[in-house]
């Protein structure tokens, strides 16, 4: 029904996934759109834009009034993908006069009608056609609306206490007194699988109904680590909460439309073609819905439209409760452009607001190693054990960065400790393994740690070289070559594989070898001290040979 209409667009959005760009490097106009008019140059402008996933870009390219037909497509899906549904409709028009004929040329008209509360209208866009990106699901509560709406007698149905939804509960909540429905809510809150929109929901619905201490456990208990609880907890009464107050119909759509992201059907090739109409949306049926907003802008991350991600997270509101979570995205975004001063600069801000927060806290951590200042990285990892509910993986980076110091003692104490509780922790294992080799001591036990890493994850190029390695330090010199050998295979690009192969040729008298590897290595290598290093060792056996 639709696939031929949405071919074109599904294939370049396939595309967008490899394109790699930096924040800094992606084109506002990739081409002079006012001297570019012909026909070729809009097609090739608005098809690079489409590529990259930038539907925003194609849809002001083609922000003119077009009469060629594949144009007027590229504009319509360009408009429908950036959330320009007022123009993707009357382009749509112009379409259908034209003799094409699809049926998601009616979606912009249907989204209208929902915008507009013309329900009735809304219905009967698709009335006797198959329904696409699970529509059929958000009529159901179009339809519960209207049904309430018409219902005389206002009495709660015994349906309603054993299947209403989140939505559904939001939804009667406009017609009946809320603390008729917390018995509804009740039988919602044990349902594990409420998303983080739905959890604060959900707690707005308790503050209303004035349970806060139940509002609380919500937030406290059930809201990702990701949030500023606190915050969110002491400013729930404030009038620029939009959880605290009875939903409107636009909203509870919007935070239905939200869901639907995560449908498998909607996971067409890959594609997020489907996903960011479906965003777009329901932030334009209520713009507050942050949580669209950080969706959306996600999926441009991953597609590497980070100015576009970027531009997005900055529509978040300082005081949202999406506000942390939307400046941990910036964080990456600019981590992944490789934009050091800016990382810098916003993640002392972040800390400054959340100074508490443990993911704010990681990547502080992070930046203070990424700096060498092991001693800084070491205190925060140490607070982060004593004041959150931390796991192994808290304790393996407080014990790695013992390591960094110079304290190997304590830190293999840790490390040890760690592998008693998961002898699997194939990451800890190779680790050890690793380390030990590096200093030389307790082959025997490096070599079996790292061969039960292997009997896990035997296509392992790290664990391949960690053996290699041991096996050079036993003066296993053939065993090492053929283990290092597998690693380079699997890591052509390690700079550390190349140069550890390198160093057993040379020890197996294979010094043309040795040095070719250890020339390519150079190719690879970003450290200036190990650079220095290597460009030594060439140095002095050229002279050799």
């Amino acid at each position: 029904m639709i696939k031929s209409a949405l071919i074109l667009l599904i294939s370049v959005n396939l595309i967008s996934c490899n394109i790699k760009t930096k924040l800094s490097d992606i084109p506002k106009d990739h081409y002079n759109q006012k001297n570019n008019t012909s026909y070729l140059g809009n097609y090739l402008t608005a098809n690079y834009s489409i590529k990259k996933g930038d539907a925003y870009t194609a849809s002001r390219i083609l922000n003119r009034k077009l009469t060629n037909l594949k144009l007027l497509e590229f504009k319509f899906f360009s408009n429908l993908v950036s959330g320009n549904f007022n123009t993707a409709d009357n382009v749509s028009r112009k379409l259908k006069v034209n003799g094409k004929i699809n049926t998601l040329y009616n979606l912009p008209r249907y989204i209208l009608k929902i915008k507009n509360n013309d329900l009735r209208g809304s219905l009967e866009v698709f009335k006797n056609q198959k329904l696409f990106f699970n529509i059929d699901d958000l009529n159901s509560l179009v339809k519960f609306w209207i049904k309430e709406t018409e219902n005389p007698q206002k009495d709660l149905s015994g349906n309603y206490y054993n299947k209403s939804s989140i939505h559904e509960l939001l939804i009667l909540e406009n017609f009946y007194d809320s603390k008729e429905l917390i018995k509804i809510a009740n039988i919602i809150y044990k349902n594990n699988d409420l998303n983080s929109h739905e959890l604060l929901l959900l707690a707005g619905f308790y503050f209303r109904v004035d349970n806060f201490e139940k509002s609380k456990e919500i937030i406290k208990l059930k809201l990702p680590s990701q949030f500023d609880k606190i915050n969110i907890i002491n400013n729930f009464s404030k009038k620029n909460n939009i959880f605290k107050k009875v939903q409107e119909l636009n909203v509870i759509l919007g935070s239905k439309i939200y869901n639907l992201i995560n449908e498998d059907n909607l996971k067409v090739n890959n594609s997020y073609f489907h996903q960011k109409i479906l965003l777009e949306f329901s932030i334009f049926l209520e713009p507050k819905l942050d949580i669209s907003k950080y969706a959306l802008a996600e999926i441009y991350t991953f597609e590497k439209t980070y100015e576009t991600a970027f531009r997005i997270l900055d529509t978040i509101p300082e005081k949202s409760v999406f506000s942390l979570p939307a400046n941990l995205k910036k964080l990456d975004i600019i981590k992944s452009s490789s934009m050091n001063i800016e990382y810098k600069t916003l993640l002392f801000k972040i800390t400054n607001v959340w100074p508490d927060n443990k993911f704010v806290l990681y990547r502080l951590a992070n930046y203070y190693k990424s700096k060498l200042l092991y001693h800084k990285s070491l205190k925060i990892y140490k607070k982060i054990l004593d004041d959150y509910d931390s796991n192994d993986r808290d304790l393996f980076l407080y014990a790695s960065n013992l390591d960094k110091l110079g304290r190997w003692k304590e830190a293999k104490v840790l490390f040890l400790e760690l592998l008693k509780k998961n002898p699997h922790d194939t990451f800890t294992l190779n680790y050890v393994s690793y380390k030990l080799a590096i200093k030389n001591q307790e082959l025997e036990l490096a070599l079996n740690l790292i061969k039960k890493a292997l009997t896990i994850d035997p296509n392992n190029g790290y664990f391949l070289d960690t053996l290699g390695w041991v096996e050079y330090k036993r003066n296993n010199f053939n065993s090492a070559v053929y283990f290092l050998e597998k690693s380079v295979s699997i890591l052509p690009r390690s700079a550390e594989v190349i140069d550890h192969l390198g160093d057993c040729y040379f020890m197996l008298n294979r010094r043309n070898e040795a040095i070719f590897e250890w020339k390519k290595a150079l190719k690879y290598e970003t450290n200036k001290n190990k650079i220095k290093k290597i460009k030594e060792k060439i140095r002095h056996h050229d002279r050799l040979l």
